[in-house]
């Protein structure tokens, strides 16, 4: 399956700040599910960029804004080729076994994983786990506050409280899993989900949407450990750290 995607970030400031190094991740990760056909990206000011990859071999497009500004924006607009969603890669799988800082295995999360009576296969615990999620907990557009343990106190929160919260299950029973971040199909936002390691393979998982992942045409930009290795924009400034950041995104199936 064939989309053409364009996203659009724009990072507003209260006041003016200079001397802007800037760090994004915005191009579509290329792998066996996913192939990048055509991109093209676009900085305000035509501000020149450098491109390089992280550890995590997530896109990375980098450069500097010296002049005062109060925004930095970008575009990038191409076509991706997508595949069903099970793949291997050569990163190894002990990396996503232990516990990280945004998916700890905290008292509640502890507690709350020997409440469940899980199914004896991976496969079938990761199902159950996903739908869990999803039956039992309500997606809101902004969070209430960070940490699983206010997720699972109020049982609501944004997709990633979902995405941490399933990574520290999944892992607490000795499943290897991935933070995921990138777009989705009728969302002009972010979205994130859940890379889970079984019978040799990654799957796809999303729990605020409680489905495995298919041919859902789902856009993978980086993944990592936690959010904190997945973030679109990093970076730092001289000026007021007070800022606004928007993304939209649109994704369109190629029918040629």
């Amino acid at each position: 399956m064939k989309v053409n995607f364009s996203y659009d970030f724009t990072l507003t400031f209260d006041e003016p700040v200079r001397n802007h190094h800037f760090c994004l991740r915005m191009v579509p990760y290329t792998n066996a599910i996913q192939t990048l056909l055509e991109w093209k990206l676009s900085l305000n000011d035509g501000i020149p960029y450098y491109q390089t990859r992280d550890g995590f071999e997530n896109h990375l497009v980098y450069g500097y804004f010296g002049k005062p500004h109060r925004a930095l924006k970008a575009n990038i607009e191409g076509e991706i080729e997508l595949s069903p969603y099970v793949y291997h890669d050569k990163e190894p799988v002990e990396l996503y076994l232990p516990h990280s800082t945004l998916a700890p295995l905290c008292e509640d999360v502890r507690d709350f994983s020997r409440s469940l009576k899980l199914p004896i296969t991976d496969f079938r615990k990761a199902h159950f786990l996903t739908q869990l999620l999803y039956e039992q907990f309500k997606p809101i557009e902004e969070p209430k506050a960070k940490g699983l343990e206010t997720f699972l106190l109020y049982k609501e929160g944004i997709s990633q409280d979902f995405s941490h919260l399933l990574i520290a299950l999944l892992r607490s029973n000795g499943i290897p899993a991935r933070f995921v971040n990138g777009f989705i199909d009728g969302v002009n936002k972010t979205h994130t989900w859940v890379e889970a390691f079984m019978d040799g393979d990654w799957r796809g998982l999303d729990p605020q949407s409680g489905i495995f992942i298919h041919d859902e045409p789902y856009i993978k930009i980086a993944h990592g450990r936690d959010f904190s290795e997945c973030q679109i924009h990093r970076g730092s400034y001289i000026g007021k750290r007070q800022h606004i950041l928007e993304i939209m995104g649109r994704i369109e199936r190629n029918e040629q």
